[in-house]
């Protein structure tokens, strides 16, 4: 039994981490729902025809929307910890073709968010 005005379950602070790299998932995917457009500005992309646009609402909303979904609804950590390794892999593939190919600030800034989910998401339990 918890003692007087504490919860009976909290979360740590790892599992915390874990639910808002989780959340942030979940509305990059929610943004590319319902403004596929505006994801696409955001990635520097532009879609061409009806299929790009689907694209965008796939990939950019639906497959992140589903994560982050997923592990927020499940609170599985293997769950957490494979956005987090897809998260790790976006930076260094990005960081890798900055370095040879030159990156501006975007691009880094891209990286940073990147890994600071990655972070977020494989912080030990």
């Amino acid at each position: 039994m918890a003692a007087p005005g504490r919860a009976e379950d909290p979360l740590e602070l790892a599992q915390i981490l874990h639910h808002v790299g989780a959340l942030v998932t979940l509305a990059l995917g929610a943004l590319g729902l319902a403004r596929p457009e505006a994801a696409a500005r955001l990635v520097g992309l532009e879609p061409r025809g009806r299929l790009g646009g689907s694209e965008l609402r796939a990939t950019y909303g639906g497959f992140f929307a589903a994560l982050g979904a997923f592990a927020l609804l499940t609170r599985d950590e293997v769950a957490f910890a494979l956005i987090g390794a897809g998260w790790l892999g976006a930076a260094a593939a990005r960081i890798g073709d900055a370095l040879l190919h030159g990156g501006d600030r975007s691009v880094w800034r891209a990286a940073l968010l990147e890994a600071a989910l990655a972070l977020l998401l494989l912080a030990p339990a």
